[in-house]
Order: structure tokens, then C-alpha cells, then sequence
């Protein structure tokens, strides 16, 4: 049934980057009439907007709809969602036992998880194929191939948005003979070795660990010839995309994705900037943040959801997709914590690790970094716990980083607890950091 429903999407995907701009538009129209259908009869939360806001269903547009925020979706996450069995608590405590992207909530919905770029731990419910809807946008910078050899390098011991992602294809057999997913939070040596025994085709993980791979090949520890690299998940820098390419004389695609909408921006070399994926997706651009409307997740939908992603439009004279083309550097900047291991050699903790964190009570945290042999871990429960649920999500959260150091071989590593009421926030700006 999944190659069945890959081959149509892949025949749509193609289809759709030969439309013109007025045809994606009149796409994008329809399939959110058909999304405002469906949630007036299924999402008890939007049939309340539609009915306070007095929305004519049969002649509507996005803008008739208020902006979702985060907080607002956490608050009503039990309304909003369109199947009367998921529920935030019933989420929280599958996740609580769940570690395998693989496995299915209610034995029928893929669940991600992420703090994002505010801390606040937030939840995605998607169907397998509302999965594959957002996932299979990748072929489109690449096109299809088959029987290639995927090494996978990311956070991957949870229910993440790329390794849930990844780990579709290894459902596809005839696109992949061999996906190899691996743990960013496993000793680099062992990563470098695991490269040079599998010589991948593809190798698809965040920019640092790339940049970090190509630091190995200039320096002889690994010798890999990948036809094709991709990033996502992290900022791309130019410097940073051009040494990996040059090192490997490979393309690398850069990946515009989140938890919240899979696949949102494809950029490569050949397209002189990044495409956005409108026809999945409907974008306000704004100089500080972006709304999006998710037009494929009926599951848990999200109409004008904001996102803190800035988007600096381009003009496009290449004309590769009908699609509206911004600037490549997207993601989440973040400081990389580095430590001393238990060999005494320097490794570092992948941001990403601790993005997506999670431990159930933890409303929102903050790492600060004292340095390369301890951190402080701060965080904000959630509220009206009792005593004994308070100090048994702090030992849940003590176990949690333990078992992180330990993946990481930095046993040595030592931390601290602290619970707060606020965390802290650049004074000037006003901006949240993860890790300070």
C-alpha cells in the first residue's frame, strides 16, 4: 500500500512543479477548502472558530482564520486534533515508554515530538500517509533513484521529525537496499567507522555532523564517495556547504523541515536559492515570523500556525519550480556544547539531542554550559504537581541526561537540577536560547 500511495504522490510532486504560479494558487484554494470541510465536521476547536468568527465555509481563504501560536495549540491540542481518541495526555505517556520512531501511537498515528526553538516541549500527530505526504517532497530536489545506500545521521532515540522521516524508507526496498539510521549522540569515532564500512550513496544529517565528516575525509580517517548529500535541521552556512561539496564533489541539497509541516524548502546549487513547498503548504511572510497553513495533516490541523522562521523572499529568474524562492539559511542556531569524554578526547552534543529532549511534566527548559566538564540543566515544571510528582520528573530528568552521557561516552560529564520560574532571555532582543 505505501508504494502504491509513494507512486502517487511521486506523480503529483512531479506534475506540480510544471504548473504555473496561478495554478498553484488555485491548488493551494482548493485543497484548503476541502481541510476547512473537513475540520468543520471533525475538530471540535475549528468548528468554534467557525462559528464565532462567522467563516462561510463554501467561500473562505486562510486570512478569515486567527493565528494558531503554540501556546494556543498545547491549550487546545484535545479539540483541535480529529480523531476523538488522541489526546494530549494519551501522547504524554506513550512517549513516556516510547522510544522508537517506528512505533505507532494507537497503533495508527506516527507522533513527533520537539521543544523547537522556545524550549516548550510540543506534539505532531500525523497518519502514515500524511507521513509520506510530507516526506516524499524530498524527490524533488533529487528526483528517483534506485537501490541506493542511505546513512542517516541525527538524534534518533525518540519520536523525532527526520528520523520518523527516515525511517520510512526502509519501507521502500526498491529505493533503498540498505538504510543505515545513526545516533549523533554515539561517540563520532564509532560514526566515522560505521561510514567507512557502509560507503554510502546518501548521506542525509545536520550541517555540523557533515561538516564534521568532511573534516575526517580532508584528514584521511575515512575515505567515502557519496553521490549526494543532505542537510537539514541546522543553519547552513555558505562556508560550510561549499567545503563539504568541494571535499566530496558532491551536491549537497539543502532541507527546509520541521515537526510541525515534514518538508517545507528544497535548496541546491542549481536552484540559486531555496523553493518553498506551496502546494503543501500556504505561507505569510512577515519580517520577524512566518504563518503557515498545513494542507495536508487532517489529523492534527494547522491553519495559520506561527512560526519564529524569518524568510527573505528572492527574485527568481531560473524559474525551476512555480514556487516562491527565499534565501537558504534556515534553522535553528544554536551553541554546540563541547565536552571532555571519559577518553579525555573533545566530542561534542548535537543541539538537535537536546532540542528534542523530553521527560512528561517538563513544560519548558534551558541547558547553560559552565564548561567542557559540567552544565546546568534549568527547567519549569509543569504547574500543580504534587511533591511526588514533582521529584519523580526531576529523577526522570536526571536519568534522561544521564543515559544521554552515557550514549555519549561522557560519564565524567557532571550536571546539575535547577528548577526555576523563568528562564533566562537576551535582554536586549528578547530572544530564548536552548543553550547558553
Amino acid at each position: 500500500m505505501i508504494y502504491l500511495d509513494l507512486l502517487q504522490l511521486t506523480y503529483r510532486n512531479r506534475r506540480n512543479i510544471f504548473l504555473t504560479k496561478n495554478d498553484i494558487k488555485k491548488l493551494q484554494q482548493k485543497k484548503f477548502m476541502q481541510l476547512v470541510h473537513y475540520v468543520e465536521q471533525y475538530s471540535p476547536y475549528y468548528k468554534e472558530i467557525i462559528k464565532k468568527n462567522h467563516i462561510d465555509i463554501a467561500n473562505c481563504k486562510p486570512e478569515d482564520f486567527p493565528v494558531l501560536t503554540k501556546a494556543e495549540l498545547l491549550k487546545h491540542f484535545d479539540q483541535i486534533v480529529t480523531d476523538r481518541k488522541i489526546t494530549r495526555e494519551k501522547i504524554e505517556k506513550f512517549l513516556e515508554k516510547s522510544k522508537n520512531p517506528e512505533e505507532l501511537f494507537l497503533n495508527k498515528y506516527y507522533v513527533i515530538h520537539t521543544s523547537g526553538s522556545s524550549g516548550t516541549i510540543s506534539y505532531y500527530v500525523y497518519s502514515p500517509k500524511e507521513l509520506l505526504a510530507g516526506a516524499s517532497l524530498a524527490t524533488r530536489a533529487d528526483g528517483i533513484n534506485f537501490f541506493q545506500t542511505l546513512a542517516y545521521i541525527a538524534a534518533t532515540e525518540g519520536h523525532f521529525a527526520g528520523v520518523t522521516m527516515a525511517s520510512i524508507t526502509k519501507k521502500l526496498p526498491l529505493l533503498y537496499k540498505k538504510v543505515a539510521i545513526m545516533d549523533i549522540n554515539a561517540p563520532f569515532s564509532n560514526i566515522l567507522k560505521k561510514l567507512n564500512i557502509l560507503q554510502p550513496d546518501i548521506v542525509s544529517g545536520y550541517a555540523f555532523a557533515l561538516r564534521k565528516i568532511a573534516d575526517a575525509q580532508q584528514d584521511k580517517k575515512i575515505n567515502i564517495s557519496p553521490r549526494l548529500f543532505l542537510s537539514g535541521g541546522e543553519p547552513l552556512s555558505k562556508e560550510d556547504k561549499e567545503y563539504i561539496q568541494q571535499t566530496f564533489h558532491a551536491p549537497l541539497i539543502n532541507v527546509y523541515a520541521s515537526s510541525e509541516h515534514l518538508y517545507m524548502g528544497l535548496g541546491r546549487d542549481s536552484f540559486s536559492g531555496m523553493y518553498l513547498m506551496e502546494d503543501n503548504l500556504i505561507f505569510e511572510l512577515h519580517p520577524t515570523y512566518t504563518i503557515i497553513t498545513n494542507l495536508f495533516n487532517y489529523t492534527l490541523p494547522l491553519i495559520r500556525y506561527q512560526m519564529h522562521d524569518q524568510l527573505a523572499v528572492i527574485n527568481d529568474t531560473i524559474r525551476a519550480m512555480p514556487f516562491l524562492k527565499v534565501k537558504e539559511t534556515f534553522g535553528r542556531n544554536e551553541k554546540v556544547p563541547i565536552f571532555y569524554n571519559d577518553l579525555g578526547q573533545e566530542d561534542f552534543i548535537n543541539p538537535i539531542v537536546l532540542v528534542e529532549f523530553f521527560v512528561k511534566n517538563v513544560r519548558q527548559f534551558q541547558i547553560q554550559i559552565l564548561n567542557k566538564h559540567s552544565f546546568i540543566f534549568k527547567v519549569i515544571l509543569e504547574p500543580h504537581l504534587s511533591k511526588q510528582q514533582r521529584e519523580d520528573t526531576l529523577l526522570k530528568i536526571k536519568q534522561e541526561l544521564f543515559r544521554i552521557l552515557k550514549e555519549k561516552l561522557m560519564t565524567n560529564v557532571t550536571f546539575s537540577i535547577e528548577e526555576v520560574a523563568h528562564l533566562w532571555a537576551d535582554p536586549q532582543t528578547g530572544k530564548f536560547k536552548l543553550i547558553i
